[in-house]
């Protein structure tokens, strides 16, 4: 059995956290698979430690104390070997950890892209981007194959010689699709507890950060309002700009009409009970949120152009400019959501379909890992 150590985990259950365990969840039966991560704690780790796999953590900073840094993680390549190390990441900003683990000798070294822009803001994000684009041509030096969630990731992260190579391939986000089927009955249930009986439920999963754009998604939430008190918005996950939107929520007079959930490991429930998804990103490597929203009979929208075409796998997402005024969100939101009539129940065979199912999936990564 081949050993595959994994890096990329967070402490915070978000797109590429739910990714990973996705494909954990299935590839665990013929891998033995390790974390390795520079958080003080991780994403999904009572799961993790269950299944046997091990959590090692690396507690010293790259640019805050690189000595210590380049020590414990030498250290632990030292001791540890693994035939497949899997390099998980938003950005090429920092490869202290793929330069070690590259040096380790393993049979591959996979880097995956699952972003399109930069994270980062101000002072930090200048930093970065000039450490993502010098990496962008060392990044061969370091890895054997490369993937990516999309083509505009793949793109972010990778040259042109490197994405014409055999060794790139897209790996679609794909889901438990049955996990998120439409059930009418945990709709009720979930209406009745969250007091959204006979409410017009908005959903949006994902980390209250500039990306996800949540200060622009409460202006369109606030034009809804507007054309029919019953709407409601219900925002699950948490971040930095958590603060900040509860501000603007309140300067808005719609603290009676927002329900801030946290974190929550109830998604499918939740998404069962909604009846529009909106995620008005300011870029996606893919948007996993929007498979899943999709996998449950939502009616969905996004950002047009910055999140990939490859997302919207059927006739329930439609994309939206950002250029587009809050007003105009809200008058397309309003026209599908009054003039559409959706069978919730036959998604997930489509995502099935489509190649977007963890099943199919996962055999065809399988391949790629094995060979």
């Amino acid at each position: 059995m081949k050993n595959i150590l994994m890096i990329g985990m967070t402490p915070n259950p978000g797109g590429i956290e739910s990714f990973i365990m996705t494909f954990y969840r299935y590839l665990k039966k013929y891998y033995r698979i390790d974390f390795l991560t520079t958080f003080d704690t991780c994403a999904y780790s009572k799961e993790i430690l269950e299944n046997q796999s091990q959590i090692f953590t690396i507690k010293s900073s790259q640019f805050k104390d690189s000595s210590n840094f380049k020590k414990e993680v030498s250290d632990f390549f030292k001791h540890h070997h693994y035939d497949i190390i899997w390099f998980n990441a938003c950005d090429l900003g920092n490869l202290g950890l793929l330069k070690y683990a590259y040096l380790s000798s393993p049979e591959k070294v996979i880097v995956h892209a699952h972003n399109n822009d930069f994270m980062q803001k101000g002072k930090k994000a200048l930093f970065y981007k000039f450490m993502h684009y010098r990496n962008k041509k060392k990044v061969k030096q370091y890895a054997t194959d490369y993937f990516a969630c999309s083509e505009l990731a793949g793109e972010f992260f990778f040259e042109d010689e490197v994405r014409q190579s055999p060794h790139y391939h897209i790996i679609n986000n794909a889901i438990d699709s049955k996990r998120f089927k439409f059930v009418s009955e945990m709709r009720n249930i979930y209406r009745r507890d969250l007091h959204l009986e006979n409410k017009i439920t908005i959903i949006n999963t994902a980390r209250f950060n500039y990306q996800k754009n949540l200060l622009f998604l409460i202006d369109i939430f606030e034009e809804l309002k507007n054309r029919d008190d019953r709407f409601e918005l219900v925002l699950v996950g948490d971040g930095e700009l958590r603060g900040e939107l509860e501000q603007k929520i309140s300067d808005l007079n719609l603290t009676d009409s927002v329900q801030l959930l946290g974190l929550r490991s109830d998604i499918p429930e939740l998404l069962s009970a909604a009846d529009i998804f909106l995620f008005p990103s300011r870029f996606e490597g893919f948007g996993i949120s929007l498979l899943e929203a999709q996998a449950s009979g939502l009616l969905s929208f996004t950002s047009k152009t910055v999140v990939p075409e490859s997302v919207g796998i059927t006739d329930l997402l439609t994309y939206i400019s950002l250029d587009e005024s809050p007003v105009e969100w809200a008058d397309m939101i309003y026209s599908q959501f009054t003039s559409r009539d959706i069978d919730r129940n036959k998604y997930t065979d489509i995502i099935k379909e489509k190649g977007f199912d963890i099943d199919t999936e996962a055999k065809r990564l399988k391949s790629y890992l094995d060979d």
